[in-house]
């Protein structure tokens, strides 16, 4: 799932410095398989002067030239065979997630896939609450929510798709999508779709830059960094501003993988830590910190209604005779009854 803007300041211990940065399975020393080219549509159409040096990246090579990026890394990327051609990046001004995309998350086997994984970790957990003060089952339901815990964690170059989401404000994609717009929705105007595509601009170009330095940092190929359409990675699905961030090595081996479960709670953990989640917050002040992992009130609502199930499992110590009402579950966000 998608997960936008990482900006405010942390209020968290220190960090760790990142040392690694999984592209397969973590941890092994295992040859990279080079990545599949990212898939081209047919249904959209080049942008720019897909015959340039850029190959259609003109505009987004020119807004990188000016946040700093040296250009022989420029032209690194994105005159690449492997890197697609720039192609029309449709987006909209107020867009909004429903809630039935997340509506298979109330099944049983989503809460028990979540308790399964406590269980197991049930030491790591206390010691990531004890330091942070997030609850497990919150963390726990998170991601669940975004990869099933490591089920599916994407397989998509996300330098490709991070630069999609970067170039959305190209003078050629602005008209294109302007034009698509206005022809089912008279309300639309030229200055709010610029407004949505600065903001699309400034949440995404610096991740490409983060990208890039993790990419040198760990003396991985760029183009074998795979995850979400989003350009979101590994078990949390962090940007890689938030894996700079709010990575953590959990296991204490010296590496920071978010395909590692263990440095994957530990790190999610951190990063609503960071944004002042504290279980005796008012539940409002709990959705805002949510908010800040993904923009989105259907996000928000089934992170505590899966955390709720996920406790009321029984395999993290409430003493319980009847199952917990679940409005109330999603109205306080965690056991109402004293742990054993």
């Amino acid at each position: 799932m998608k997960k936008l803007s990482l900006i405010l300041s942390i209020a968290c211990a220190a960090l760790v410095v990142v040392s690694d940065v999984a592209v397969a399975k973590p941890k092994t020393k295992a040859k990279a398989k080079p990545a599949r080219k990212a898939s081209q549509t047919t249904t959209y159409p080049l942008l720019g002067n897909s015959h340039s040096k850029y190959r259609g990246w003109d505009y987004l090579a020119g807004q990188l030239r000016k946040a700093g990026v040296k250009e022989s890394d420029i032209s690194a990327i994105y005159s690449d065979p492997m890197m697609p051609r720039f192609t029309f990046v449709p987006f909209k001004v107020k867009p909004r997630e429903p809630h039935s995309i997340y509506a298979s998350f109330d099944r049983d086997s989503f809460a028990q896939l979540g308790a399964s994984f406590i269980e197991e970790y049930d030491h790591e957990f206390n010691k990531m609450e004890r330091t942070y003060n997030v609850p497990r089952e919150i963390v726990t339901a998170i991601l669940v929510i975004e990869t099933q815990i490591g089920k599916h964690t994407g397989k998509e170059m996300i330098v490709h798709r991070l630069s999609r989401l970067a170039a959305v404000l190209d003078p050629n994609n602005v008209q294109e999508n302007y034009r698509r717009l206005k022809a089912t929705d008279s309300s639309v105007t030229l200055e709010d779709l610029k407004n949505r595509g600065k903001y699309l601009e400034e949440t995404f170009l610096p991740e490409i830059l983060a990208l890039i330095e993790i990419s040198k940092r760990n003396q991985v190929n760029i183009f074998h960094i795979l995850g979400s359409s989003a350009g979101a990675f590994g078990i949390p699905q962090f940007l890689p501003g938030a894996f700079l961030k709010y990575g953590v090595d959990g296991d204490g081996d010296g590496h920071v993988s978010l395909f590692n479960k263990v440095d994957a709670l530990w790190s999610a953990g951190n990063y609503l830590a960071a944004f002042g989640y504290k279980p005796d917050l008012a539940y409002a002040e709990r959705r805002k910190v949510i908010w800040e992992y993904n923009r989105s009130d259907a996000y928000i609502d089934t992170v505590f209604r899966v955390g709720a199930r996920i406790r009321n499992i029984g395999v993290m110590g409430c003493r319980r005779q009847r199952p917990i009402d679940e409005a109330e579950a999603i109205r306080v966000g965690w056991c109402p009854e004293p742990r054993e």
